[in-house]
C-alpha cells in the first residue's frame, strides 16, 4: 500500500507489545516524528504500544458470580461458558488513548506488531475485541525489524 492507494485508505495504527518496541517500529517506519505520551504519529502510521505487554486480563471469579469471592472446594471447578475480560487499573490511560486513537475517522488499517507467538497475539486481540474495534486488522506488517 503505497501512494495513492494509501492516500485514499487513511493512516495504518500500528499496535506494539513494548513501549521499546512501539519507538524503535515508529523510528524504523520514517517520517512518525510527532512523539506524544503513548504514542507516535506520522503522515502514514500512528504507532502505539501496550504498557509492558498487557491492559487487559481476565475478570476474577466474583465477577462471575458472588459465590466465587471465596475459595470453597464445593464450587470447583470454576468453569465460565465465555470469559470475562477487565482493564488493568494501573494501565487504564494506556487502554483508554489506544481506543481513542483507534476510532479515529483517519485510522483505517490496523497493523499487529506484539511479540510473536500466542501471549503477543492475546495481548493485541483483548485490546481490540474490548475496544469493540471493527476495523481491518492484518499480522503482517510488511517490514522486518
Amino acid at each position: 500500500m503505497y501512494g495513492l492507494e494509501r492516500l485514499i485508505m487513511g493512516k495504518t495504527f500500528v499496535l506494539a507489545e513494548k513501549p521499546s518496541v512501539g519507538k524503535n517500529i515508529a523510528r524504523v517506519l520514517g517520517g512518525c516524528n510527532k512523539k506524544n505520551k503513548g504514542y507516535h504519529e506520522g503522515k502514514d502510521y500512528i504507532v502505539s504500544w501496550a504498557m509492558g505487554g498487557h491492559l487487559i486480563e481476565l475478570a476474577s471469579p466474583e465477577r462471575y458470580d458472588k459465590k466465587y469471592a471465596t475459595w470453597q472446594l464445593e464450587t470447583l471447578p470454576m468453569i465460565p461458558e465465555k470469559f470475562k475480560l477487565d482493564i488493568i487499573a494501573r494501565t487504564r490511560h494506556q487502554y483508554n488513548l489506544i481506543k481513542q486513537l483507534l476510532s479515529r475517522g483517519d485510522v483505517t488499517t490496523i497493523v499487529i506488531a506484539t511479540d510473536a507467538g500466542r501471549e503477543g497475539e492475546l495481548v493485541a486481540r483483548w485490546v481490540l475485541d474490548y475496544a469493540r474495534n471493527k476495523k481491518n486488522q492484518s499480522n503482517d506488517c510488511g517490514f522486518r525489524l
